[in-house]
């Protein structure tokens, strides 16, 4: 939820009831959570927060689940823009890079929070949580 910044995980069966005020809104991101296999975490992107488009600035999501025991899994998002990308994960990643440098990050109720930079150039950022 948007306005309210609040995440809300629900079942197929579950609703969810909003009240707005006059001239009040809210945004909602809906999306289904996967689950890497070998870890058994539960992950899904929400989005940059600071956009109102926010499925537009996630350009690709690959979650790489190798079938090796020794090796992590791991999530890789292409983001297009900047500002603070927010997803949920089950657990905290172990690391977590942008263009394959590793970056600071927090992680808290299970959302973990990065701060995308404005990229000087004219492609994707991609955005990489090892687990």
């Amino acid at each position: 939820m948007y306005s309210q910044k609040k995440l809300k995980l629900l079942k197929l069966s579950e609703n969810v009831e909003i009240t707005f005020q006059p001239f009040d809104y809210e945004l909602l991101t809906v999306t289904p959570i996967a689950v890497l296999s070998k870890k058994s975490v539960q992950f899904t992107p929400i989005r940059l927060v600071n956009m109102l488009n926010s499925g537009d600035a996630i350009d690709s999501l690959v979650y790489d689940n190798s079938d090796d025991e020794e090796e992590e899994s791991s999530v890789s998002i292409g983001v297009r823009w900047s500002g603070d990308m927010r997803v949920f994960a089950s657990e905290k990643p172990s690391s977590c890079t942008i263009d394959e440098v590793s970056v600071d990050f927090s992680y808290e109720d299970h959302m973990v929070t990065v701060q995308v930079p404005w990229p000087n150039y004219s492609r994707l950022s991609e955005i990489k949580y090892v687990f």
